[in-house]
């Protein structure tokens, strides 16, 4: 698989964009989450919305849902050759975000006489079901709470037959998660977020490198950190981790 990070910064980042991912499985495109700078780190890592095949939602916060609606109209208001050949959006999310979802979406695309669904198409998952996209399986795991206290979150699990990489979302409270409850053998990548500073609603490297075992610190890929990282260098080569990084695709 290869992953292209769109952006990798928190919610008021004004340099790295928000964290916003494409995963090129095979022949698909999968969006991982779509926050309000979408419109602009789409176009700058070359893709254009008719390009995903289907987007993750993980939680309704901005950075992560606010350009939603815009990639769900561009895809729709698409004519050839004169006629109007709309394309709809498919959604996949867990079945505790579908209702909250589509009650935030209804207020912008749900008037002239069309619903949610005339613009989506919603694949609803279950605890550890598994979706099959091409030849690896995804499945989504519930980290509510551990965000935000009363925030539905969620994070994925994507593998393949031999490898597979776990997707955090957003956490705080790792224990509560029990992300590594979800991280195995084969398990290649963990993209977990990283505060460096003191963070209400994020994981600071330091509770981040108590909450994993000294193996797995290789394996984490920092995500969602703050504007200043340079300033916290010596941190992150002394932890052993990977930064993930604007722009640059990774492969596993």
């Amino acid at each position: 698989m290869e992953i292209i990070p769109l952006g990798v910064g928190g919610a008021f980042t004004t340099t790295n964009y928000h964290n916003n991912y494409i995963i090129h499985l095979n022949e698909k495109y999968l969006l991982i989450d779509a926050g309000s700078t979408l419109r602009f780190s789409l176009r700058e890592a070359g893709y254009h919305y008719t390009d995903i095949d289907a987007v993750f939602i993980s939680h309704l916060h901005f950075d992560h849902v606010g350009g939603l609606e815009e990639m769900i109209m561009q895809r729709f208001w698409q004519f050839k050759d004169g006629q109007h050949s709309p394309l709809k959006t498919t959604i996949i999310v867990h079945e505790k975000l579908l209702t909250p979802l589509k009650r935030l979406l209804c207020h912008g695309l749900a008037n002239q006489g069309r619903t949610v669904e005339d613009f989506c198409e919603f694949i609803c998952l279950k605890e550890k079901e598994i979706y099959k996209i091409e030849d690896y399986s995804f499945t989504i795991f519930d980290t509510s709470n551990t965000h935000a206290e009363g925030l539905l979150s969620f994070g994925f699990k994507l593998a393949s037959l031999h490898a597979n990489i776990v997707f955090t979302s957003d956490v705080k409270r790792l224990k509560e998660a029990n992300i590594l409850g979800h991280v195995d053998d084969n398990t290649v990548a963990i993209f977990q977020d990283v505060s460096f500073t003191f963070n209400g609603v994020h994981a600071t490297l330091e509770e981040v490198l108590d909450y994993y075992p000294n193996e797995y610190h290789s394996k984490l890929y920092a995500m969602h950190y703050n504007d200043n990282i340079e300033e916290f260098r010596d941190k992150i080569v002394l932890a052993n981790i990977n930064i993930v990084k604007k722009g640059e695709f990774l492969h596993f």
